[in-house]
């Protein structure tokens, strides 16, 4: 069924997909994986509401499941709601996601702007992973928002070494560079030329950095 299911996904078919995994878990209900992939999709069609209803329902049937734990996290961070998002990350205890869970717990104190605390989780998790680009990233942006730039551009410099084609690591070691007066165009050069979508919305963020500069200056 999982390799049906991915078939249809893969071929346009989301409706189709997901009916699939309904019958599926209709058919075996503690059969996890089946419950996780549909949540993933639910959460991709952005229907936060149905993927954590869903996994709700399977935690009832499999409690404690770290793994069903770990997709309602995700689910909740998915749709703001970042205290019920930490109330599930902080009872995972499985080593097997225990990056995962720092990961999580950093990002969703870093959309609370609690930057001191997820930057705490950020710097574990990139002490266990120090070649993982989304946690690189993620600690990345904490020092640019604490307004440490050179620490910034250090790890956004990580994450660009194992990811060299990525638009995101480009441009955002860019903006660690300007905020330090230094050259900065080649990287926005780049990163403009991979992904013009993403340039285009981020490019704001030059701005914000120009006020922070002049603000610096008065």
């Amino acid at each position: 069924m999982k390799k049906t299911s991915q078939t249809l996904w893969a071929k346009g078919d989301k409706q189709g997909a997901v009916k699939a995994l309904v019958a599926a878990i209709e058919h075996d209900p503690l059969a996890v994986d089946n419950y996780l992939e549909l949540a993933a999709y639910l959460n991709a069609l952005q229907d936060t509401e149905q993927a954590a209803k869903l996994l709700q329902s399977a935690l009832v049937k499999l409690p404690q499941n770290q793994d069903l734990l770990y997709s309602l996290g995700t689910t909740y961070y998915a749709a703001g709601d970042y205290t019920k998002a930490l109330a599930q990350f902080q009872q995972l205890t499985l080593p097997r996601l225990e990056n995962d869970k720092l990961y999580m717990l950093a990002s969703t104190y870093y959309a609370q702007q609690d930057y001191n605390r997820a930057l705490a989780f950020a710097l574990t998790a990139q002490q266990h992973e120090p070649k993982r680009t989304d946690v690189n990233l993620l600690v990345g942006d904490l020092f640019l928002a604490l307004g440490e730039f050179k620490h910034a551009e250090t790890y956004y410099t990580k994450a660009l070494a194992t990811a060299k084609t990525k638009a995101v690591a480009n441009f955002k070691i860019g903006l660690a560079r300007l905020a330090q007066g230094q050259s900065s165009q080649t990287y926005f050069a780049q990163a403009k030329q991979l992904d013009p979508t993403y340039f285009a919305h981020e490019k704001h963020r030059l701005t914000d950095i120009e006020r922070y500069l002049n603000a610096q200056q008065k």
